[in-house]
């Protein structure tokens, strides 16, 4: 038995979550994208966070299209609009990506390594996969962050609380 779950729901999914988010984040924009994550590390706040998931996102596509990677990351991260902005811009090519891609060239292996680690190969789709694994796994780690700051994400945010509409073909 074959089971498979159409990546174009993924992608519906983590949309209605980041709109969800950018209207809660938009409220007291300063603050929240402010809210520590990783104090002193890698990503210190919610919008360092969220810049790196929108960047993540852009690079994997640039592997998964060919083109050379992007060497700047995305937005500020205390700019609630810019960073919306690169993040919607981003997810339009990835989903236009998706939706063109044929079969074949979707299930042929790619080799990468990230940030001069070892050498990854791995099949385009799984790396299509990952790039929204990897939001739905960071943006749970912000409902984490925002709960230790003392305050309430917006809303429920498994996957079975999604809009009906978005389940098309499961």
């Amino acid at each position: 038995m074959s089971v498979s779950l159409d990546l174009l729901n993924l992608i519906s999914y983590t949309d209605h979550e980041r709109t969800k988010w950018k209207t809660w984040l938009a409220a007291d924009a300063s603050a929240r994208l402010a809210i520590p994550f990783q104090s002193g590390a890698r990503f210190p706040t919610v919008g360092s966070l969220l810049n790196h998931v929108f960047w993540v996102e852009e690079r994997h596509l640039s592997r998964l299209e060919g083109h050379p990677l992007p060497d700047t990351e995305g937005a500020p991260a205390d700019d609630l609009n810019a960073l919306f902005e690169y993040g919607d811009r981003v997810r339009g090519n990835l989903r236009r990506y998706l939706t063109t891609v044929n079969d074949k060239r979707f299930n042929e292996p790619i080799t990468f390594s990230l940030r001069g680690g070892p050498m990854i190969t791995a099949l385009r789709r799984k790396l299509a996969a990952h790039i929204l694994l990897h939001e739905i796994r960071h943006f749970a780690q912000i409902a984490y962050a925002v709960r230790a700051a003392g305050q309430e994400p917006p809303g429920e945010h498994d996957y079975f609380f999604a809009p009906i509409d978005m389940a098309e073909g499961v």
